[in-house]
């Protein structure tokens, strides 16, 4: 860990430092970032992790609250370990920043995976006061509205899936959108019926560690919203040990077909990142689309 920071992020130094009360020693960068660039640093009072990043595209979106508000969200809740926001804001040269405590990682062991399955079993299970109803946050580099709704489905349609079409724009083509109409008339009767949950939102392998303070979630979208986005995310891009959802099981079992309901959920990310990263995904949304399109209508609806 020698060098510090790269030469633009160089101008933060003094301000980390006076948030920190400490002199900065040391940074690495840390893997991933999609959206931000994240670093350890190494301190006089310690190791913590800064992200920053400067918001491009002609937009300023205010990265870092609605971050450090679901990592308070989760941590009010519990019962899994997230990082303590040490401070946020915009510094020189129009950085947006985020100081975490830095949470060191621990070997990726069977016990581990079962307390991350039995702790996120027991952040769903808390009461929630209803769907939406949340600050607006983001989804990646997207602004995400959390919209008070009276039922999952409804939160669903319009705080996910139709700000993301109305996005996606010329990208989708007319049988897309008629397939999506469709799916707006059956929501309802595709959704198990259950009380609201404090959901991560964007709950992807990478968003997962086992550190030695337990298994942590980081980087949320939090939002009150149905307890099967979060199962449905960990299955999206693979990565989450089957032990996982086998503790979760155990401990809050799912209504039966979730499995094949993670297609239904995932088109919310699946649309987001072809809004973000481009036509690529849209084969995938489509097969997506098709898969939630065949559920059964198992319930009575709204």
């Amino acid at each position: 860990m020698n060098t510090v920071l790269p030469d633009a992020l160089r101008p933060l130094t003094p301000l980390i430092e006076a948030h920190l009360g400490a002199a900065v020693q040391g940074g690495a960068r840390l893997q991933g970032g999609d959206i931000s660039a994240a670093y350890r640093l190494r301190t006089t009072r310690g190791e913590f992790v800064l992200k920053a990043a400067r918001p491009t595209g002609g937009t300023h979106l205010p990265l870092y609250a609605p971050e450090a508000e679901g990592l308070a969200l989760l941590r009010a809740v519990g019962p899994l370990a997230v990082p303590d926001v040490i401070a946020f804001g915009e510094g020189p040269g129009g950085w947006q920043y985020l100081l975490l405590s830095y949470l060191p990682p621990a070997d990726d062991t069977p016990a581990l995976h079962g307390a991350l399955g039995r702790g996120l079993a027991a952040l769903h299970a808390r009461p929630a006061p209803g769907f939406g109803g949340t600050p607006d946050n983001l989804f990646g580099s997207l602004p995400q509205q959390n919209l008070a709704a009276g039922s999952a489905a409804e939160f669903f349609w319009h705080s996910r899936l139709l700000p993301q079409l109305e996005r996606a724009g010329a990208a989708l083509g007319a049988a897309d959108r008629a397939r999506f109409a469709e799916l707006r008339e059956r929501l309802p009767r595709l959704i198990p019926p259950e009380p609201p949950s404090l959901v991560h939102g964007d709950l992807w392998h990478g968003n997962l560690l086992f550190t030695v303070r337990g298994p942590a979630l980081i980087d949320p979208a939090a939002a009150f919203s149905h307890r099967e986005v979060d199962l449905a995310a960990m299955r999206l891009f693979g990565g989450v040990p089957g032990q996982v959802f086998a503790a979760y099981a155990g401990a809050l079992p799912p209504a039966e077909g979730w499995e094949d309901r993670a297609a239904l959920w995932n088109l919310y990310p699946l649309l987001a990142h072809v809004n973000m990263f481009g036509a690529g995904y849209l084969a995938r949304t489509r097969e997506a689309l098709e898969a939630a399109l065949r559920l059964p209508e198992r319930w009575a609806g709204d």
